[in-house]
C-alpha cells in the first residue's frame, strides 16, 4: 500500500511538469554590428515577467516551463527600444515557435512635411517631441503642451510626435 501511494504521488507530481508549455525562436540580428550576448529575452503576462532567456551565439533561444496563457514577448538591450511581439499563445504540451528579426522594422516613419495621424484620423493635439537635456525654453513650451519630452536617450528608431488627446507617441 506504501509503494502504491508513493508511486501515484510521483506521477502526479511528473504530471505537473508537462502542463506547461515552452516558447523557442531564433533571433535575425538585422545590423553586422551588433552581437547576440547583449540580448535578453523577457515573456511578460501583463505587468510581470514569468520567464527570460539569453540567446546562444547564433540567436537561438528557449523558454520552458510557461504556463498556458497570452504572452508579449520582449528582445531587449541596453540602449535601444524593446522589440514586442505581443499575443505570443501558448499552449500545454505544446512549443511555439518564432522567428524574430531585431532590431524590427522602425514603426516610426513619416510622409515629408507631414504630421502623423492618431486613432480615428485625427491630427489635433499632436504636437513634436524633444529629445536631450531640455533648454529653459523649451521646459516653458513643455510646461505650455507645446512639445512633449522624452529623456535622453536617443535611438535609430524614436516617436517624434505625441498624441496630448490619447497619450501615445506616434
Amino acid at each position: 500500500m506504501k509503494t502504491f501511494i508513493v508511486l501515484i504521488l510521483s506521477l502526479l507530481s511528473l504530471s505537473g511538469y508537462c502542463q506547461n508549455g515552452q516558447v523557442t525562436g531564433q533571433i535575425a540580428l538585422q545590423d553586422s554590428l551588433m552581437e547576440y550576448k547583449y540580448l535578453r529575452v523577457l515573456l511578460q503576462k501583463g505587468e510581470s515577467t514569468v520567464n527570460g532567456a539569453v540567446p546562444d551565439n547564433s540567436g537561438h533561444f528557449v523558454i520552458n516551463d510557461i504556463p498556458e496563457g497570452n504572452y508579449t514577448l520582449f528582445i531587449r538591450q541596453l540602449g535601444f527600444r524593446d522589440a514586442i511581439t505581443d499575443s505570443v499563445v501558448v499552449s500545454d504540451g505544446e512549443t511555439t515557435t518564432l522567428n524574430l528579426p531585431y532590431p524590427p522594422p522602425c514603426r516610426f516613419t513619416y510622409e515629408k512635411g507631414q504630421k502623423p495621424k492618431c486613432i480615428g484620423g485625427h491630427s489635433d493635439g499632436i504636437i513634436p517631441i524633444v529629445y536631450g537635456l531640455p533648454t529653459k525654453k523649451t521646459m516653458k513650451k513643455a510646461e505650455k503642451g507645446l512639445v512633449h519630452l522624452a529623456g535622453c536617450i536617443v535611438t535609430d528608431c524614436d516617436p517624434q510626435y505625441y498624441c496630448k488627446i490619447h497619450n501615445r507617441e506616434l
